[in-house]
C-alpha cells in the first residue's frame, strides 16, 4: 500500500475570490495486469482536518480516469491511498481551477510532486526551480534545465517548489493511512440492559373464622311398657297387645355459624420494569437526547442509529430536519434506512451525506436536499444489490442553463463496484444528473420521475431502463449514453427504449 499526499494548499481569497473552485485529479495506472485500488480522500482545513471527500476506485489495467471536486475553500488538501499495485505503477497529478475552467499554475501537482511518493526524480523536482536556465519558460513541461538533466521534465514543479508542497513534507505523509480505517469506528456500545421490575409482597391471608359450636343432642324419648306375656301350657294364648312407641326427643337447636375473618390487605404492586431496545428496529428523532434507540425514547442522530442497528435490521428515521455535515457510511448487510412523512436530510456541506457499500442496503422514503449547489453527490454506492426507493431527491436552483450548473448529483455508483443495483419511483429534479452510473454497474432504473437536469447518465454501465417519466422544466436530454457503452440490449434498438420509457430523449454517443 502507498499512501501519497498533497500537503496542505492554501486557496484563501484574492480581491475576494478563492483562486480555485474545483480541483481535478488525474489518475493513471500504467500497469497492463494488474487493478489497482486507489480511494481518494478530501480534507477541509480550518480549526480541524474534517473529510469532505471519500471516493474508492476500482482502475483497471491501462485505464484512467479523472474526477472533479468542489474546492471553494480556504485550504484544504487531499490523500491517496493505493492497494493492489505499486506506487510506480499509478500516475497523478491535480489541478485547481476557476469558475471559467482556467488552469491555476499555483494549485497544481504533477506525479513527482506528491509527497510519499517513491518516485525520486519528483523529489529533486525542488532543485530543478535553481537552474533557471530560461528554458523552462511557461510551459516547464520541457523543463529543460541544463546541469539537472533528467529532473528537467520536472522543472515546472520545481518553479512552485516555494510553495512548500513537495518533498519537504514528505517524512509525514505515512501517518495518512490511518485515515483508511476511520470508518469502522462507527460501533457504538450497546445500550444497558434494564433492570427488571421488583414484585410486590404477597397480601397477608385473613384468618379463617371460627367455627360455629355443634347443637345439643336432644333426649332420647322414654320406651314404652311391654305387653303382658300369656300363659304357658295348653293351647298356646292369644300374643299380648305390642306396647305403644315411645315419642321421640325434640332435637337440639343448630348453633349459631362463627363470624369470617377479615380479607389480608392486597400486597404492593411491583414498579414496571424498563424495555430492552430492539437491535433490529432503531429510532431516531432529530435534536432527541439520552435516548436508547427505542421508539419512546429514540437517538437523536441517523449516525447514532446507523451504529447501533444489526444487519438486516431497520433504522427508522422520524419526521424532522437532520442538518449533515459529514458523511455517514453504512456497511451492514441488508438494513433499510426507512423514512417517515417530513424526514429530511439537508446537506450544509461540500460532502458525500450518505456512502452506502456492502450489500443489501435499503434507502426508503427520504427527502434529501441542500442549503447550496455543492459538487457532490447526494448518495454515493458501492458493493452489491442495494435498493433506493420512493425517496425524492433535488438541489437548491441554479441560474442560467443546466450545462454550467454546479456539477451535483442525486446517486453516482463506484468504478467496477457496483452490482445489482436497483433505482425505483424516486423523484429527481433541479440536480445537475439524477444519477451518474460508472462503468461496470449493473442494475434496473424503474418508473422514476425526473425534470430539470441533463438527464440519467451512463458510462459503460449495463442498465435496463424502464417505466421513468419525465416532467417540467424539460431535461437537457433524459437518457447519455456515453463512449464505451454497449450496443444492442438492454440499449437497442433506441426507438424502443424511448418508447419503454415516455418517449425519452436520447442521447447516443457510442
Amino acid at each position: 500500500m502507498a499512501v501519497l499526499l498533497t500537503g496542505p494548499i492554501d486557496n484563501s481569497p484574492v480581491n475576494g475570490v478563492r483562486p480555485t473552485q474545483t480541483v481535478s485529479i488525474k489518475i493513471d495506472n500504467v500497469n497492463s495486469v494488474t487493478t489497482a485500488i486507489v480511494l481518494i480522500q478530501g480534507y477541509v482545513l480550518s480549526a480541524t482536518r474534517s473529510l469532505y471527500v471519500s471516493e474508492q476506485i476500482s482502475l483497471l489495467p491501462n485505464a484512467v480516469v479523472t474526477r472533479n471536486y468542489y474546492a471553494d475553500l480556504d485550504s484544504f488538501e487531499y490523500v491517496i491511498t493505493v492497494t493492489g499495485s505499486t506506487p510506480d505503477d499509478i500516475l497523478l497529478s491535480l489541478w485547481g481551477k476557476n469558475s471559467a475552467g482556467a488552469l491555476i499554475a499555483a494549485h497544481r501537482l504533477v506525479n513527482s510532486e506528491w509527497t510519499g511518493s517513491d518516485n525520486t526524480a519528483g523529489v529533486t523536482g525542488v532543485t530543478g526551480a535553481t537552474g533557471a536556465t530560461g528554458t523552462t519558460g511557461s510551459p516547464g513541461v520541457s523543463g529543460a534545465t541544463g546541469a539537472t538533466g533528467t529532473t528537467g521534465a520536472t522543472g515546472v514543479t520545481g518553479a512552485t517548489g516555494s510553495t512548500g508542497l513537495s518533498g519537504p513534507t514528505g517524512v509525514t505523509g505515512d501517518t495518512g493511512a490511518t485515515g483508511t480505517t476511520g470508518t469502522t469506528g462507527a460501533t457504538g456500545l450497546t445500550g444497558a440492559t434494564g433492570s427488571t421490575g421488583l414484585s410486590g409482597p404477597t397480601g397477608v391471608t385473613g384468618d379463617t373464622g371460627v367455627t360455629g359450636a355443634t347443637g345439643t343432642t336432644g333426649a332420647t324419648g322414654v320406651t314404652g311398657a311391654t305387653g303382658d306375656t300369656g300363659p304357658s301350657g295348653g293351647p298356646e294364648g292369644p300374643t299380648g297387645a305390642t306396647g305403644a312407641t315411645g315419642i321421640t326427643g325434640t332435637t337440639g337447636a343448630i348453633g349459631a355459624t362463627g363470624s369470617t375473618g377479615a380479607t389480608g390487605a392486597t400486597g404492593v404492586t411491583g414498579a414496571t420494569g424498563t424495555f430492552e431496545p430492539n437491535p433490529f428496529d432503531v429510532y431516531v428523532l432529530q435534536g432527541a437526547v439520552g435516548g436508547n434507540g427505542t421508539q419512546a425514547s429514540p437517538f437523536g442522530t441517523i449516525q447514532q442509529g446507523v451504529t447501533a442497528v444489526s444487519p438486516t435490521g431497520t433504522v427508522h428515521i422520524l419526521g424532522g430536519t437532520y442538518p449533515i455535515t459529514s458523511n455517514i457510511t453504512i456497511n451492514k448487510a441488508g438494513i433499510t434506512l426507512q423514512g417517515y412523512p417530513n424526514t429530511i436530510i439537508l446537506l450544509q456541506a461540500a460532502v458525500v451525506p450518505l456512502t452506502i457499500i456492502g450489500s443489501g442496503v435499503t434507502v426508503d422514503g427520504l427527502t434529501l436536499t441542500s442549503d447550496n449547489p455543492y459538487a457532490v453527490e447526494f448518495i454515493q454506492l458501492g458493493g452489491t444489490n442495494h435498493t433506493v426507493k420512493n425517496n425524492t431527491i433535488f438541489g437548491p436552483p441554479q441560474a442560467g442553463p443546466s450545462s454550467g450548473w454546479v456539477v451535483n448529483r442525486g446517486l453516482v455508483t463506484q468504478i467496477g463496484n457496483m452490482t445489482g443495483l436497483i433505482v425505483r419511483n424516486n423523484i429527481f429534479y433541479s440536480l445537475r444528473q439524477p444519477a451518474y452510473f460508472n462503468p461496470n454497474t449493473t442494475g434496473e432504473i424503474v418508473n422514476n420521475v425526473v425534470y430539470n437536469t441533463r438527464g440519467f447518465v451512463n458510462d459503460q454501465a449495463i442498465m435496463v431502463f424502464s417505466g421513468n417519466s419525465w416532467g417540467s422544466p424539460v431535461n437537457a436530454v433524459d437518457i447519455a449514453l456515453l463512449v464505451g457503452t454497449i450496443t444492442g440490449p438492454p440499449f437497442d434498438p433506441l426507438t424502443d427504449l424511448s418508447a419503454n420509457n415516455s418517449s425519452a430523449t436520447i442521447q447516443d454517443s457510442r
